[in-house]
């Protein structure tokens, strides 16, 4: 998703820490502890045990010692986007006060599995639902949990294998530079502005029935038509409801990513909903009530019936039909949901303007409901398939109307409770000044900025805090780091003036930087560099290559980065990473002049408990042997 010009407005004059006549450094000492942040000690597990899962046709629960031994309860099963009245938080779901499904007695203290149907009434897949433990005056005594655990309707073995960690943002079209560059992964925007068919509208507040007639035209193609419309469609039944979606608006995106899997490289989708006021375009309860006025992207609205079942039958769709075995139209593994979603005014928003911003818990309760829709639909077709959640560089400061940091906390501790799942992270790490070529120095001389896990930002500079907060306790899932996407981040140059070649060779230097430190930290699945081409649309000239398509320094960087000339693309440019540190009040100045004989020298730029000199593993850079010479 491109940088809007106002988000580099807010960059630009951000106040920074000024460090007299010296950049990169404060004169003034920041009192600041790098264990803040960390919850090693905190997390309690509950004593009693409630799982879910689901094969093929059973939905299994698993329940041990809840409640008081002896005791009568329940176990109850509710749609996801319904609400019981004691739930402690419910977003902005309609339905607070539902009755649920009676599914069992439970006497409690015991250990006991339960194995029931896995579609209700035939029709309702039970992975959508949530489940309770309830007393016999329906007190909560366990839930909301939701099924973790769902057998795969495909098995078979992934058919693109990375063979390092590079992609680049391929400007949404497909170009053979991506695969010249030897990137493993690249990335969409996959909008959805008139892809699903909507089965209703809603007209002076009451909701009227479209009723689609489905005939078959001259190709054998399926058609719908209602009211004066008509459209070549697929379906999906899904929850005992049929949904269309149209097939001329998958032509593109099932062109673009059948060519780069067929070339091995890994496609992601960004899910992005903008705003469409036309009802027969885009379903009205997909979008949030008074959101009309809205011209920036969208959450889904999966807080009723419709909106969740438009949702979950669009994750299904994609999930069919890019996972299957032959893939006929590509192959797609990832999904991020939404784009910087810290920044819900501009990319995520779910009130109108004007309206007053959720209190975050709302605000999570209705993303992470989205989340867990997404999670079960893809999981359902494939286990490899992930969802990914988008943030940018700010991290324990605020973007807009939300923190970073404060939406992965309560995310991780909310699916700790309700059912853990391996959703992942994309982050956007940019410096602190999207403009500034030489990063490093306006993020060592930011406010706040440093290597603890409170650190007001998260960039090329201190990458590795994110490894050190995901590696806690209560951030894991199943024992495992969560997988980190750095699915945009970019290093500028200038585009003209006397400083122009020197920032294409600061560049280059802050490229293999970045590329360095991302093969080093485990979590990191891939890093994608944002972009391949100039755009002035940025306020930034973030490309490998120019607006005339010719090579900058960068290009080669990023090309042999991860081959047996790694260092002998990268070391001409090492000279150009120089920052100061202090010594109580001496400052010290590193630099290939001083103490810097190698890039492992400046994964040090912040004090941090990530210890590089044990970690650094050149064999994880050079992963990638090509036949042919280099020019360097």
């Amino acid at each position: 998703m491109k940088k809007s010009l106002r988000l580099l407005y807010l960059l630009l004059i951000f106040p920074l820490l000024s460090c007299f006549s010296l950049a990169g450094c404060s004169f003034i000492p920041v009192d600041w502890n790098i264990n803040d942040g960390f919850d090693n000690d905190n997390y309690i597990p509950p004593d009693y045990s409630f799982n879910i899962s689901a094969t093929s046709n059973n939905i299994v629960i698993d329940a041990k010692n809840i409640g008081d031994y002896g005791e009568e309860a329940k176990i109850v099963a509710l749609p996801i986007y319904e609400y019981l009245y004691d739930e402690e938080t419910k977003g902005l779901a309609e339905e607070t006060s539902a009755t649920p499904i009676e599914l069992a007695s439970y006497e409690c203290g015991t250990t006991k599995q339960f194995v029931f149907d896995r579609y209700f009434n035939e029709t309702s897949d039970a992975i959508y639902y949530k489940y309770f433990v309830l007393s016999d005056s329906d007190e909560i005594l366990a839930g909301p949990m939701f099924c973790t655990e769902i057998e795969p309707i495909f098995k078979h073995e992934v058919p693109i294998k990375p063979v390092n960690k590079k992609g680049i943002t391929c400007e949404d079209i497909f170009d053979p530079v991506v695969t010249d560059l030897g990137c493993s992964y690249t990335e969409i925007n996959f909008v959805i502005d008139a892809i699903i068919v909507p089965n209703e509208r809603f007209v002076n507040g009451k909701v009227v029935k479209i009723n689609w007639e489905e005939n078959t035209n001259t190709n054998g193609e399926l058609t719908i038509s209602a009211e004066g419309r008509s459209y070549v469609v697929d379906y999906l039944d899904y929850n005992g409801e049929r949904y269309y979606f149209r097939l001329a608006s998958f032509e593109y995106y099932d062109k673009l990513i059948k060519e780069f899997t067929d070339r091995d490289v890994i496609m992601t989708l960004i899910l992005l909903l903008p705003n469409v006021l036309d009802q027969y375009i885009q379903p009205y309860f997909l979008k949030y009530p008074n959101t009309e006025a809205t011209t920036t992207f969208m959450q889904p609205n999966t807080s009723n019936k419709y909106g969740a079942g438009y949702w979950g039958a669009l994750m299904e769709f994609l999930a069919k039909r890019y996972s299957s075995e032959n893939s006929e139209y590509g192959y797609v593994q990832a999904y991020i949901l939404g784009n910087e979603i810290d920044g819900s005014f501009h990319y995520n928003a779910i009130v109108g303007p004007g309206q007053a911003a959720p209190l975050l818990e709302d605000y999570m309760e209705e993303y992470e409901r989205e989340m867990r829709i997404s999670n079960q639909a893809i999981k359902k077709y494939h286990p490899n398939n992930q969802i990914y959640i988008s943030l940018t560089h700010f991290w324990n400061s605020s973007y807009e109307d939300y923190v970073a940091k404060e939406i992965v906390d309560y995310l991780t501790a909310k699916t700790l409770r309700q059912g853990n799942y391996d959703f992942g992270l994309t982050v956007h790490p940019y410096g602190v000044s999207l403009t500034k070529p030489e990063f490093w120095k306006g993020d060592l001389a930011t406010n706040g900025f440093n290597g603890s896990l409170n650190s007001t930002y998260i960039t090329w500079s201190n990458l590795e805090v994110l490894q050190l907060y995901l590696e806690q306790p209560s951030k894991l899932c199943n024992g495992k780091v969560r997988s980190v996407y750095i699915t945009e981040g970019g290093v500028a140059s200038s585009s003209s003036g006397e400083l122009k070649e020197i920032t294409k060779m600061q560049q280059a230097a802050g490229v293999a930087y970045l590329y360095y430190k991302a093969t080093q930290l485990s979590c990191v699945k891939a890093v994608s560099y944002y972009r391949l081409l100039d755009n002035i649309g940025d306020g930034a000239y973030f490309g490998l290559l120019n607006g005339n398509w010719q090579k900058k320094p960068a290009y080669d960087v990023w090309k042999y980065i991860d081959t047996q000339y790694s260092f002998d693309v990268s070391m001409p440019y090492l000279k150009y990473i120089e920052w100061t540190t202090m010594d109580g009040w001496t400052s010290i100045t590193h630099s290939v002049e001083t103490d810097v004989t190698s890039y492992k020298d400046t994964m040090k730029l912040v004090e941090s408990k990530f210890d590089w000199d044990t970690n650094w593993n050149e064999d994880l850079i050079m992963v990638r042997y090509i036949d042919e010479p280099f020019y360097g």
